[in-house]
């Protein structure tokens, strides 16, 4: 093997690396927002159903509060929830990092081309530090930490 493919076989292994650390992180953040907003939903209709009493029977109120706390304990939705959030940050994050991923690919497969993949994480790379790091040429936005 030469330098440059192990440079590329390096630089497509960080670039991998980072991609995928930050579809995951992406993911658990977007999972918990997405638990937290679903299960706010549900509960509150069955709290609101388990409040209204057409009559005054003891009995029909605490069925109706059982009914209530046994939902708000029961986990299951909270997992679905929780997994389709992860999901659908972790790829939405993985579109976003399409670029770096495809060179990182190309840089780890491609025998012939893997100087130009490398050169082009290279670039890509001094682009991302430039732009988004430093922030230079480009318009000014309120940084969020979602």
């Amino acid at each position: 093997m030469n330098k440059w493919n192990i440079a590329a076989k390096v630089a497509g292994t960080l670039t991998a690396g980072m991609v995928l650390y930050n579809a995951h992180d992406v993911g658990k953040k977007h999972a918990a927002e997405n638990i937290k907003i679903r299960s706010s939903e549900r509960l509150t209709d069955l709290f609101t159903r388990s409040r209204k009493m057409d009559d005054r029977n003891i009995t029909t109120s605490r069925l109706k509060d059982w009914y209530f706390r046994s939902n708000a304990d029961w986990s299951l939705p909270d997992k679905i929830n929780g997994f389709t959030g992860y999901i659908s940050g972790a790829f939405n994050q993985m579109a976003m990092d399409i670029v770096p991923a495809a060179l990182a690919t190309g840089a780890l497969v491609s025998k012939k081309l893997s100087k130009v993949f490398t050169i082009g994480l290279l670039l890509y790379g001094i682009k991302y530090l430039v732009c988004d790091v430093i922030d230079i040429g480009r318009v000014n936005h309120l940084k969020s930490d979602i």
